[in-house]
């Protein structure tokens, strides 16, 4: 028989304490231990709990002296425990739950076991500002750091996702919500295919037999508003309070159930008596969990003003009861209430507006049933156990599966072709069985120079001791550390080449003005001779090199390096499925007359100078064309000096940086892509016109022969040849049949550079490494 793998989970506290991260842990552990050996470690709390305890969901081993005192003990002790408890020579799961003590034990046992992979599962429900500045900071920091060494994050709500991306994470956050127990809360009808029934409540709780206007003292039979949950500043019930309050002044008849218990009971209690609703509000202090569906089937309304909420299930557990709901817009609400269809919205710390929810759902009884109905369906699709404990063991496996460490300069909102790359791995590996962490070079970056390098190396060291496969997106600057790192942790080594480093600072900051066919057989100053070796250094330690054309592998090969360690894999494009039409992009830019596009960084070898000058004599020669230019890219190089007196509106338009977005817009709009290159390995920019049917006019240079046929699928003119670009545009301009079939047979060309195809080729490439 195979022996189960071990999942070891953390947590501050466990049963008997129950809340929402003890009730997950104890339904998806239930459901996961045919499969898993789960040993859940915890602070003790009480000398009358045992060390150990073997429940339906696994073994429990709690830590600590038996006193409150014991959380602050587990980031400890309870590493200590779990580090025995992790066994066998198979990889265990440390699955860290919630921002708490637990968490950072899990953290701790991933730094000293770091093949172990470890799992975040967010929950944290106390907002923005005490996780910014809560324990003088610490929280904030040790959530930092939590996710930086987690191999996959899991959030409870979209709101934690966006607070995860926050600190820090690069990753993809897997949303999973807390769900509900069917059986306790409702009735499992074994006759309707498994769905869900609820018990009928009493028609008088929501009928238009309750008198709005009724007044009287005995609200024995007035309708029932219940909350459940700890008497805490962030869930609002001062302001439930106070609501109750005001319906009373209106002469409403109302009971208020509040279920739960914490540190503003008393203070909630002086504020209902000095209100005047001691007699409506009952506080029925700590319920046992099995108990609050009974409390809940006999109410009218569930509300819950909350300041905060990581995600709010008793929200869900209501729903499920029948009961419809009232929340506020915060946190992780918005996932299960939509206005006016799952529940109704009330604004934070607003008494008045809370109270007219409450009235619209008593004088509506259609309304609180629609919200109920939808309510069933939605838990039915998101909130079930089964379900949830599915999507988990999902993420187990997945971190179980092989592991891809991407290093990379670039990644988004970043811009250019590694960031471009670099996401599209993040996002399509983990369908082929892969995990795969992405550490982007701007997590250094505002440290100095050579500091930044070096934490960058002890980034890749730490998280490359967990990876199968480091995978670097260039030979120097992410390269050099990650094949240093990949040489100490032993672990395969991947690199992506698409251009000569040395050549490319050569050109910008050294003085070289060799093409790089001749520089490569060329001598230079010593440090641009210390960076060739630096790179050939790197690309020699790969197991498996990736460029994205056959001139690349060519280029590399004049490094050293055999030839039967590099792959040839192009770049691909897949067209957006919903595209602007041209007269809509242009409309949107503001476009008018004929514009060129030309899309690159701005460096020497790109002669953006001899595109303007070009695009300038063909306003002299050609005026009736009114002929426009927009450059898109940044660089070192300024063109800005080459460009004549500017004439009104736009005429030569240098646009930076923009998102890909407003770049595939741009070659939309335009008339033709124009691209002066010296060097190019392989140009995406020129795949994506070609995709989008603009006609491209570039260079023989580089990679460039592998997409282009000279009047095929593109016309070629020399390097800052002017006249031969003038010939190609005007050719272009004037010859609209050729132009139509040019830029036909091209998006059919571009047609075979599909992202599956690429996806296919990387994937087979990492499984064999």
């Amino acid at each position: 028989m195979m022996e189960k793998t071990r999942l070891i989970i953390f947590t501050t506290s466990y049963y008997p304490f129950v809340g929402g991260v003890e009730t997950a842990i104890q339904e998806i552990g239930r459901r996961l231990n045919r499969r898993f050996d789960v040993r859940i470690v915890t602070s003790r709390f009480s000398r009358r709990l045992p060390k150990c305890e073997i429940r339906p969901e696994g073994k429990v081993i709690r830590v600590g002296i038996g006193r409150g005192f014991d959380k602050w003990l587990l980031p400890f002790f309870g590493c200590i425990v779990a580090l025995r408890n992790i066994g066998g020579e198979g990889r265990a799961i440390l699955w860290g739950v919630d921002i708490s003590q637990g968490s950072v034990a899990a953290f701790f046992c991933k730094i000293l076991r770091p093949r172990h992979p470890f799992v975040l599962n967010i929950q944290y429900g106390y907002g923005d500002s005490r996780l910014a500045s809560g324990r003088l900071g610490m929280i904030g920091a040790a959530l930092r750091l939590m996710l930086w060494l987690a191999d996959e994050v899991t959030v409870i709500s979209s709101y934690l996702g966006e607070v995860a991306a926050a600190y820090g994470y690069h990753g993809r956050c897997v949303l999973i919500h807390n769900g509900v127990n069917a059986d306790l809360f409702g009735l499992r009808d074994k006759s309707a295919n498994g769905l869900l029934s609820f018990p009928r409540k009493r028609e008088s709780r929501i009928s238009t037999d309750w008198i709005p206007d009724q007044v009287g003292n005995d609200i024995e039979h007035a309708p029932i508003i219940i909350t459940t949950s700890r008497l805490v500043e962030k869930n609002g019930i001062d302001t439930l309070v106070r609501a109750i309050a005001v319906l009373k002044n209106k002469g409403k008849p109302l009971q208020c159930h509040i279920l739960g218990d914490g540190p503003d009971r008393s203070a909630l209690g002086f504020l209902a008596k000095e209100l005047g609703v001691e007699h409506e509000i009952k506080f029925f202090g700590s319920v046992p969990f099995e108990k609050i569906p009974a409390h809940l089937h006999q109410a009218t309304i569930f509300i819950r003003l909350s300041r905060s909420e990581g995600m709010g299930v008793s929200f869900v557990e209501a729903l499920a009861a029948g009961v419809p709901i009232i929340g506020t817009r915060v946190g992780g609400i918005p996932d299960i209430i939509t206005d006016g269809v799952t529940g109704l919205f009330a604004k934070v710390d607003d008494p008045g507006d809370a109270a007219e929810k409450i009235m619209r759902l008593l004088q509506d009884p259609g309304l609180s049933r629609s919200i109920v109905e939808n309510g069933k369906k939605m838990i039915r699709e998101r909130f079930l156990w089964d379900s949830i404990a599915g999507q988990y063991e999902e993420v187990f496996d997945r971190v179980l599966s092989c592991r891809i460490l991407v290093a990379t300069g670039l990644f988004p909102p970043e811009i250019g072709g590694p960031a471009t790359y670099s996401k599209l791995l993040q996002d399509e590996l983990p369908k082929s069985g892969f995990v795969v962490t992405v550490l982007p070079f701007r997590s250094v970056r505002h440290l100095p120079k050579l500091i930044r390098h070096g934490a960058y190396f002890w980034n890749i060291f730490w998280r490359g001791l967990a990876a199968d496969v480091i995978f670097a997106q260039d030979p120097v600057s992410v390269g050099a550390p990650a094949a240093l790192a990949a040489m100490l942790t032993r672990k395969k080594f991947v690199l992506k080449i698409v251009g000569d480093y040395a050549w490319e600072q050569g050109s910008q900051r050294f003085g070289v003005a060799d093409p790089l066919d001749e520089f490569l057989e060329k001598k230079y100053d010593w440090k641009v001779e210390m960076l060739r070796r630096l790179e050939r250094w790197v690309a020699c330690r790969a197991d498996s090199i990736v460029v994205p054309s056959e001139y690349l592998r060519g280029v590399v090969t004049r490094w050293g390096v055999p030839r039967d360690r590099i792959t040839v894999i192009y770049n691909a494009f897949d067209p957006p499925i919903r595209m602007l039409t041209k007269n809509e992009a242009r409309e949107k830019l503001g476009f008018s007359g004929t514009v060129l596009i030309s899309v690159g960084r701005l460096v020497p070898w790109k002669g953006f100078e001899a595109v303007i000058e070009l695009v300038q004599k063909l306003r002299a020669d050609v005026p009736d064309r009114d002929i426009r230019l927009r450059i898109i890219g940044s660089g070192p190089v300024h063109v800005e000096d080459v460009i004549r007196a500017p004439e009104p509106g736009f005429v030569i338009e240098l646009a930076g940086s923009l998102s890909h977005e407003d770049v595939l817009t741009s070659l939309i709009a335009g008339d033709i892509f124009i691209l002066n290159t010296k060097y190019e390995g392989f140009s995406h920019a020129i795949l994506e016109a070609m995709a989008l049917g603009i006609p491209v006019c570039t260079t023989r240079a580089g990679g460039n022969i592998e997409l282009i046929q000279d009047g095929e699928t593109g016309l070629f003119f020399d390097w800052n040849n002017i006249n031969q670009m003038q010939a190609a545009v005007m050719r272009l301009l004037n010859d609209h049949d050729f132009t139509r079939r040019l830029s036909e047979r091209a998006r059919e060309k571009a047609g075979s550079f599909s992202a599956q195809r690429m996806l296919n080729e990387i994937t087979a490439l990492l499984k064999n490494a």
